[in-house]
């Protein structure tokens, strides 16, 4: 490895401005709420494609690694921080452009460093007849980063990892690569970039969705643990039905307290459990269920009225459903804002819960916001001090599968000593993504070992009922798993398209032949 003559070939070629290897920048991109920590060696931002393609080349030849971010909001997976030691950080977030609106077709095509409080902004701006989907992830987060990621938010166009096409890639050999447009010719290759290691993703093509005619909103309250099962299978079938087409979004009552107000004084030194949690956030006038979902229906109104129909009758005898339009909910905000004003406890109550679904209700409508990332701090009083792990089974979505996860989870949360924040997602009709969240204090050394702990347990646990995660932390990822024969054929294509094994080394355990020399060494 050659990293002095590495950065000033790039100096020269993409601009000093662009190459950093000042100790405060490098410590910036080793920080993450994992806690923990990897030698950097430089951070390159890079202005356009052929910047990039300057950065590859030169990379190769002076065998540095490059970890490529697209602006770093991946919080709780990692930041910025790359997977092993000694690369360079390749900072897309200075590449911003949204090259292409096309208002008939609707689509855009935007850059890596495009945030999501960007492309909101845009569709405003433009009166657009369309709207973006949004995921809980702030703002500033990246819409790129979070589709590589497999990531995925609220509406009918939820599912990131289908809702894309068109990506421009520069991979580790050189070539740039269009995956093009479907229905086209040849295979479609937009999937290799999805959690992998091929190439660095300068643009890709993003479907807009219809503004709705008609939108509202939907909470399930589900009172008993008891009725996890019921619910999920109910909410399978009204996906597969077409009754519901945005991701539905279940939680325990534990997940709502700790994404809307920080933790009561009272819990400083004791883990809620779900039943606190309905009890705190409960009123006479809008109960918490143990259980809960939300999710969207779209269309016509009367195409919406049949569909709440179906819920209601669905749900009958098995869980309460609430609808929200936005006309509904700005009155039910405006009375509790009175009843708040005049002094009443229950009217501020209510306000505090209705501000907090107002998030969830416009999210769902594709409008980004940062309430999610504000209150996740939970019992830290600064983001600094924020210590925090997503692990993220998959699972088949039935109620049997539901229940399988909470119940390998839930003993473990309490063995070492963490309250259990689930929330599971309808992706897709037959799929579930569940998120835990670890939250401990990043600084206390004695919880942040607690959480890794915990986290290598569930792992464990999950794995030995066959059960993956359908994303990773840097925590454990290159001992990730795979299919029989897919480990060779991801090998393979490293090799083919990134042979000096230069780009993110070790991101989601794919190593070819280079990379596999740079570890023995």
């Amino acid at each position: 490895m050659q990293i002095e003559p590495f950065l000033s070939e790039l100096r020269d070629r993409i601009g000093h401005q662009h190459v950093s290897h000042d100790d405060n920048v490098l410590r910036e991109l080793s920080t993450n709420t994992l806690g923990l920590e990897r030698r950097v060696l430089a951070r390159i931002r890079p202005q356009s494609t052929q910047d990039v393609t300057l950065a590859v080349a030169a990379a190769g030849r002076h065998g540095v690694p490059l970890y490529p971010i697209s602006r770093g909001w991946n919080i709780g997976y990692g930041s910025k921080t790359p997977v092993l030691d000694d690369c360079a950080v390749l900072d897309l977030s200075g590449m911003n452009a949204i090259r292409e609106y096309d208002p008939v077709l609707g689509s855009v095509v935007v850059e890596p460093g495009v945030s999501q409080r960007q492309l909101h902004q845009f569709l405003v701006d433009r009166n657009a007849p369309y709207i973006m989907d949004a995921t809980g992830a702030g703002l500033e987060a990246s819409i790129v980063g979070n589709v590589l990621e497999g990531g995925f938010g609220h509406t009918p166009y939820g599912n990131h990892r289908e809702h894309f096409s068109d990506a421009e890639v520069v991979l580790g050999n050189g070539t740039v690569l269009r995956t093009g447009r479907f229905p086209d010719l040849g295979p479609d290759l937009k999937g290799i970039i999805v959690q992998s290691n091929f190439g660095v993703v300068t643009a890709l093509r993003l479907p807009l969705l219809p503004r709705p005619a008609h939108y509202e909103s939907f909470i399930i309250r589900i009172d008993a643990d008891a009725g996890l099962e019921a619910l999920t299978d109910r909410l399978r079938l009204l996906r597969q039905e077409g009754v519901v087409t945005s991701c539905v979004h279940m939680a325990n009552a534990t997940r709502y307290l700790v994404s809307s107000r920080p933790c009561p004084p009272e819990f400083a030194d004791t883990i809620i459990t779900s039943p606190d949690a309905v009890r705190i956030m409960s009123t006479r006038l809008l109960k918490v269920g143990f259980w809960n979902a939300a999710g969207g229906l779209y269309g016509l109104k009367g195409s919406v009225s049949a569909a709440k129909r179906r819920m209601r009758e669905v749900f009958k005898g098995i869980g309460e459903v609430r609808f929200f339009s936005n006309a509904k909910l700005r009155r039910l905000m405006q009375v509790t804002g009175k009843l708040d004003a005049m002094g009443f406890s229950t009217g501020r109550q209510l306000q505090q819960s209705l501000e907090s679904f107002k998030h969830i209700h416009e999210l769902m409508q594709g409008v980004p916001t940062d309430e999610p990332y504000r209150n996740i701090r939970w019992r830290v009083a600064e983001h600094g001090d924020l210590g925090l792990i997503w692990f993220s089974p998959v699972l088949d979505a039935t109620g049997e599968m539901a229940r399988a996860a909470v119940e390998l989870a839930r003993p473990l949360f309490r063995t070492h000593g963490f309250e259990m924040p689930l929330t599971m997602t309808l992706v897709t009709p037959d799929r579930i993504v569940g998120i835990f969240n670890i939250a401990f204090d990043l600084h206390n050394e004695t919880q942040r070992g607690q959480a890794r702990e915990l986290y290598y347990a569930l792992k464990t646990r999950f794995s030995e009922q066959g059960i993956r995660t359908y994303r990773s932390a840097l925590l454990g990822m290159m001992d990730l798993e795979y299919d029989e024969g897919k480990r060779q054929v991801l090998s393979d294509i490293k090799n083919a398209l990134d042979p000096h094994g230069i780009i993110a080394p070790g991101r989601y355990a794919i190593d070819g032949r280079r990379g596999r020399e740079r570890n023995q060494d």
